[in-house]
């Protein structure tokens, strides 16, 4: 069975967990939601056959990507970089000698 035809025979659970799980708390169309679905699905079991829990298995890893988008990574120090040690080690070493310093285990 191909993936399309699977998830147009199950689009009544996927539209009941779109409105569950994804409709109130992201910013995304059921649109962009099935699109986002059929475009990353994958078998999940064993089986020939796509089965139930290819689905639910499916829905959750959209519903996780979903959380990825518009976010921003930042990075804060407690105190500028000339403090830390890794400054006063690269003052007192060396650059040269701190990189090696670092790399031995």
């Amino acid at each position: 069975m191909k993936k399309l035809q699977f998830l147009k025979d199950n689009k009544e659970q996927v539209v009941k967990y779109y409105n569950s799980k994804i409709k109130g708390l992201y910013d995304v169309t059921l649109k962009d939601f099935m699109t986002d679905l059929l475009d990353n699905f994958r078998k999940i079991t064993t089986d020939k056959e796509l089965v139930k829990f290819d689905l639910f298995g499916n829905l959750k890893d959209a519903e996780s990507r979903l959380g990825c988008k518009d976010v921003e990574i930042g990075v804060s120090y407690s105190k500028p970089y000339s403090e830390s040690n890794h400054a006063k080690a690269v003052a007192y070493h060396g650059k040269d000698k701190v990189e090696l310093m670092s790399n031995a285990q």
